[in-house]
């Protein structure tokens, strides 16, 4: 095999990570890098279906991997993952907020010292073109925009969820990107206007695909890393029935908080009784792949619109409140917004029958840092056969603790006056319920869901971390040329949605994998 039949580094996953990592990378134009993707890759705006330009909306049913995972024990949910290229930034809500710098300082104080507050800071200015503020804290000169809604842009429900929060006490916040912003405001936005969403597809790959030095692999699954003696030469790819091999001296994983360690397992790495039952070799004994899964858990105060109110073809949110929760000493940890229509055939499904309607708009209470943990495992070595997803909500005290309270804010919230001439009615919730730990516990059992944002599956670790997988240059600890770069190596989760944390990752594992050629 010749030199130009070998790629310097293949990237697994077009996603929100993997391509701003294989656009800094092919830059250098003595690198050949290969990006690979499951799903499709739309290379113009015009060939681009529609359900991926309208930032106005979720595109949870086109694009989608068709994941199930166990919630509680006694309820399986759909959990949505993009399965095209730009991957979560294609088919998200677009809501672009960074964590916060105690996010990555704690990483740093645990061991993880590339990961600080200092470091990953320069990594989030370079992805931004931020139209509305500038100075240290934002960049001007990268490819994806952000920008945050104007007054004249709301719709009535955001106009007075804004008004109640205010009116609650909030401290009002210009701008949720600051590093000491807490309180409410319009949602920074990876779009340039009101209607259409900018994914990392459209940002960073419309200068990159012309380059010579970087083939789009769309429509290819990975089933395994290939290694030779805890060295990696490459990835065994499946194109429709067909199987064939890349070869390569670095393979990156950026497929995902799911499918990342799912690939892992595979190849033989993972914890080594697992393996064993599927009748995968052991390659490398690492307990810690699939485990620690961490995710965004949801409730909220659900209202039956009254005709009009659902506000059709405008964003589903513009403005959000980030807040300490209730004795929970965190900054910015409960995430409270104004959505103003959920679809309940997708997302909470199981409100359907207790809602009498097909639509709600809702306070929604999220909860950033929820202590229960779940595990990614495999049910079967084939991999068109889909990942075990164990979310293992509501498993600790803390957790049900920090949605009581949150709900209480969620309900006073939703008392404003001018939000509840939107609706007709109020789902099951109501004073009585909440006067009553147990009635309160019921229903946030019987409503939480996800927010499709999970973290931790190969998680960076320290040398004495027994379910580490990565070391903090996000290198497989004890495979050589292996890594990975997604929201799967994030040791403790940013208090955000993800999308803007994990286009980070891709450019922060550029650089440092730049720095270890």
């Amino acid at each position: 095999m010749s030199t130009l039949d070998i790629y310097d580094y293949v990237i697994v996953g077009a996603g929100s990570a993997g391509i701003p990592l294989a656009a800094r990378l092919s830059s250098d134009p003595a690198v050949r890098v290969a990006l690979i993707e499951a799903g499709p890759d739309y290379p113009t705006p015009a060939g681009t279906p529609a359900d991926l330009l309208d930032g106005n909306q979720m595109s949870l049913v086109e694009h989608d991997w068709r994941f199930t995972a166990d919630m509680l024990p006694d309820r399986r949910t759909r959990y949505f993952q993009g399965k095209v290229a730009g991957g979560a930034s294609s088919v998200g809500n677009t809501i672009a907020i960074r964590g916060v710098p105690d996010d990555f300082d704690s990483w740093a104080a645990a061991g993880h010292t590339e990961w600080s507050w200092d470091k990953v800071l320069p990594h989030y200015l370079a992805l931004e073109n931020d139209l509305d503020f500038g100075g240290e804290y934002h960049g001007k000169d990268g490819p994806v925009p952000i920008r945050r809604w104007r007054p004249e842009e709301l719709t009535t429900a955001q106009r007075v969820f804004y008004d109640g929060c205010l009116a609650a006490g909030f401290p009002q916040v210009d701008d949720h990107n600051h590093p000491t912003s807490t309180g409410v405001g319009p949602a920074p936005s990876n779009r340039w206007d009101t209607h259409g969403r900018v994914s990392t597809a459209t940002a960073y790959l419309a200068e990159a695909r012309s380059r010579e030095n970087l083939t789009i692999l769309a429509g290819t699954a990975v089933s395994r890393v290939l290694l030779d003696d805890g060295v990696v030469r490459g990835v065994e790819v499946l194109t429709g029935a067909t199987t064939r091999e890349l070869r390569a001296r670095r393979v990156v994983l950026a497929a995902g908080a799911v499918c990342t360690p799912a690939i892992l397992l595979r190849s033989g790495i993972g914890p080594r009784e697992d393996l064993r039952r599927l009748g995968i070799d052991v390659r490398l004994d690492r307990p810690g792949v699939g485990a620690g899964l961490g995710d965004q858990a949801r409730t909220g105060v659900f209202m039956v619109p009254k005709p009009g109110a659902e506000n059709f073809g405008a964003s589903v949110g513009q403005i959000v409140l980030r807040t300490a929760g209730t004795g929970s000493g965190r900054e910015n940890d409960m995430y409270y917004a104004m959505v103003n229509h959920f679809d309940l055939s997708v997302q909470f499904p199981h409100l359907r029958e207790a809602a009498g309607a097909d639509r709600v708009f809702c306070v929604l209470v999220v909860a950033r840092e929820p202590s229960s943990r779940g595990r990614v495992t495999l049910d079967s070595p084939d991999p068109r056969v889909a990942p075990h997803i164990n979310l293992n909500f509501l498993t600790t005290e803390y957790d049900h603790r920090l949605f009581a309270d949150g709900l209480r804010v969620g309900w006073e919230l939703a008392q404003t006056p001018a939000i509840r001439d939107l609706a007709e009615r109020v789902v099951i919730l109501d004073d009585k319920v909440l006067d009553s730990p147990d009635t309160v516990r019921d229903y946030v059992t019987s409503t939480v869901d996800s927010a499709y944002n999970p973290i931790g599956t190969a998680r960076m670790g320290t040398a004495d971390d027994p379910l580490a997988v990565v070391d903090q240059r996000c290198a497989v600890i004890g495979v050589e040329g292996l890594f990975v770069a997604d929201a799967s190596v994030m040791p403790s989760m940013a208090r955000a949605n993800l999308n803007l944390t994990t286009i980070m990752i891709g450019e922060r594992v550029a650089e440092l994998l730049r720095a270890t050629r």
